[in-house]
């Protein structure tokens, strides 16, 4: 599918020129803000590289690191004997003589 307007190749070269033309950009500022100095060699609130180098960088404190150690022992638990939970039945119980029903 072809577009109306600008040819594919010049596409392509817009970009790649653009893309150039950031890259640069980048390279030149960042070499502006290393090199930037003052005579006296201080902060100036009026200067606008060093607001912007100051407000970048902040100072922060190393977090807490915690020790931590762990800690390993047996555990032994007392086994109290529990009841026997089965029906005891009496060995010596006989039954009684079936009925004779037809004498009966």
């Amino acid at each position: 599918m072809t577009t109306l307007g600008a040819k594919p190749g010049s596409r392509s070269t817009w970009r790649l020129l653009l893309a150039f033309l950031c890259i640069a950009l980048v390279i030149v500022l960042g070499t502006v803000q290393v090199a930037h100095s003052h005579p006296d060699r201080l902060f100036h609130a009026d200067c606008a590289l060093c607001i912007t180098a100051h407000v970048a960088v902040h100072a922060t404190v190393p977090p807490v690191t915690l020790r931590v150690t762990h800690v390993e022992s047996f555990v032994e638990a007392l086994v109290l004997p529990s009841r026997q939970r089965t029906i005891q039945t009496f060995a010596l119980f006989t039954r009684p003589p079936p009925v004779d029903a037809p004498l009966a």
